[in-house]
């Protein structure tokens, strides 16, 4: 009996302690199943974490990839161009929405990442700074000599703004002058002041009565000749020698070679710098030429300075070589694609304006309005310099030119040709001529862009008149002239009147040989002005779109910081407070 109580007692212990085993059991499922939802939930988030990255990673490549292919795109542009971004993960239930804005020079990314939808939300916000592009335009000078320059004449280098006013009322003095491929001189032989810097990769050479208001600068050496009065209003600074026979230098002088200076030479250093003058190599000095009671000669003076080197080649250029300078002038690289600009197998017929008849351009035709009767029509064409330009045109085809194509092109006795209702085109396989009593008017608004192959002549009594000076709405100067021309006097201009244009001819010769003024710009392999013209830089033309657009550093994306926001934390974009 004793046994089977003991045996009983037993049964009841197992069973008390399977009842407390089975509580235990329960009690760690309960908790396992806690920690699960607890890492599901935590996994959830995690994802919704990863997927708001993901959006901001996807919109922010997406933006600098924008602002790569099309560096013209201004930020507000690029940002619109993108848009929202919508994107899905590789797991089921997993999407982001990113959302970008603008604030000045900041962009914010605002990502929503999500997990099943509401059951995870995440918010990640990124800030990037925004630096634009830098660019160099093509036109960035008065004259642009890549061979060299010359100008023997007596009119005035200067520059004003077209934007802003006319030349009497914004004349400013950044007129500069320089050349581009290394030993190339400058010569300045006239009564001509230079407002603005002079930039020689040879021998720069001053044997005029007038200053230069500015610095003036050569890779090879700086000759002064005899004179009196200032000579230099600024500083003069050589990697090479220094002759200074007469007048004075306002600024300081700088010369990693020989200097030589004569009776009545003088530096004024009116800015006060240390030292008058420093200079690498041997020295000639007038008893007169000393500072503080210290003579030129001293070793204080004869150490050699860093003087930057003016820069003789363009790497930016389409057609960059290095071993070949020559192709330097030509940052467009013209006469490269001028072939894809006019073919050369062209049905082209000469185009001529004589006595007696008046010829109207439109974009679109040209018809006479005196002398004539019959009528042309433009044809579309694609032409590469313009591929961040808009042609005002007119027609359907909003993504090509229109153009008008000719062999040659002569304008003679008293004809007249106008240029009106946007921007005209033409091709000119051939030579231009105008001669006689001719004019070509272009009318406000408009403007006329040149290519030819030939030589371009403007007589002596020819007028070109430009009703709006600058660049049109589209973008176009009032004149351009673009010549792939490589023999010599490539581009002369004998008009006594003023003319407005932007001359590009980086294979020939420009010869300037009238006593009208030249407002616009010039680059040639030479120029030679022995006339009375003047050349006034207009500063707008920097903005002429050409090209890759003038961009030497692309826009720029800096990563500034980041937040994270929890889903209840998100609003909507249209639910967000302004």
């Amino acid at each position: 009996m004793q046994s089977i109580r003991q045996r009983g007692f037993t049964l009841i212990k197992v069973m008390l302690l399977s009842s407390v085993a089975s509580v235990v059991v329960f009690a760690a499922f309960k908790d396992t199943l806690v920690q699960e939802r607890l890492s599901g939930n935590y996994q959830k988030d995690l994802n919704a974490r990863l997927l708001a990255e993901k959006g901001v990673i996807e919109r922010g490549q997406a933006l600098k990839a924008a602002l790569t292919n099309n560096p013209n795109l201004t930020l507000e542009q690029a940002v619109q161009q993108i848009g929202a971004g919508l994107g899905s993960g590789e797991l089921d239930g997993t999407s982001f929405d990113a959302q970008l804005s603008v604030n000045g020079d900041e962009v914010a990314i605002a990502s929503l990442g999500q997990r099943y939808d509401d059951q995870a939300q995440a918010r990640m916000i990124s800030y990037f700074k925004y630096t634009p592009p830098e660019r160099s335009s093509v036109f960035q000078n008065a004259v642009t000599g890549c061979k060299g320059v010359n100008l023997a004449g007596s009119g005035l280098v200067d520059s004003y703004d077209s934007t802003q006013g006319s030349y009497e009322e914004t004349r400013t003095s950044n007129g500069d002058v320089n050349t581009v491929i290394g030993d190339a001189d400058v010569v300045l032989n006239g009564h001509s002041p230079i407002m603005g810097d002079v930039k020689a990769s040879g021998i720069l050479y001053l044997k005029g009565s007038s200053p230069v208001v500015g610095t003036v600068q050569s890779n090879t050496g700086i000759d002064i000749s005899a004179g009196s009065g200032v000579r230099v209003d600024g500083d003069v600074l050589t990697q090479g020698f220094v002759k200074h026979n007469g007048g004075q230098i306002t600024g300081i002088l700088r010369a990693n070679g020989d200097v030589t200076m004569k009776w009545g030479a003088e530096i004024l250093n009116q800015n006060r710098a240390e030292l008058d003058i420093m200079y690498g190599g041997s020295g000639s000095f007038q008893s007169s030429h000393v500072q503080d009671g210290l003579h030129y000669s001293a070793d204080r003076f004869n150490v050699n300075p860093e003087v930057e080197a003016v820069r003789v080649y363009d790497p930016s250029s389409p057609d960059y070589d290095p071993n070949d300078p020559d192709k330097e002038c030509d940052p467009l690289a013209l006469p490269l694609n001028m072939s894809s600009v006019i073919d050369s197998n062209n049905s082209y017929a000469d185009f001529s304006v004589g006595a007696q008849t008046d010829y109207v351009f439109t974009p679109a035709e040209g018809r006479y309005i005196r002398g004539g009767s019959s009528t042309w029509s433009s044809s579309p064409a694609d032409i590469y310099l313009f591929q961040h330009l808009t042609q005002n045109h007119g027609q359907g085809n909003g993504s090509s030119e229109y153009v008008f194509g000719m062999k040659n092109m002569k304008l003679t006795s008293d004809g007249t040709i106008t240029i009106e209702g946007g921007d005209v085109i033409w091709l000119v396989d051939g030579d231009l001529k105008m001669t006689g009593h001719t004019s070509i008017t272009i009318k406000a608004g408009s403007s006329l862009a040149i290519f030819v192959t030939g030589k371009v002549d403007f007589g002596a009594s020819a007028v070109v008149v430009t009703e709006r000076e600058g660049l049109t709405d589209s973008g176009f100067p009032s004149l351009s002239i673009f010549s792939s021309y490589s023999g010599q006097n490539g581009v002369t201009m004998r008009g006594a009147s003023s003319m407005y244009a932007v001359v590009y001819a980086p294979v020939t010769s420009i010869a300037m040989r009238g006593s009208g003024q030249f407002y616009g710009t010039i680059r040639g392999a030479t120029i030679d002005a022995t006339g009375g013209s003047g050349v006034h830089f207009d500063e707008a033309l920097k903005n002429f779109n050409l090209g890759n657009g003038g961009v030497t550093t692309p826009a720029k994306l800096e990563f500034m910081g980041w937040r994270f926001e929890s889903g209840e934390d998100y609003q909507a974009p249209d639910e967000e407070e302004e």
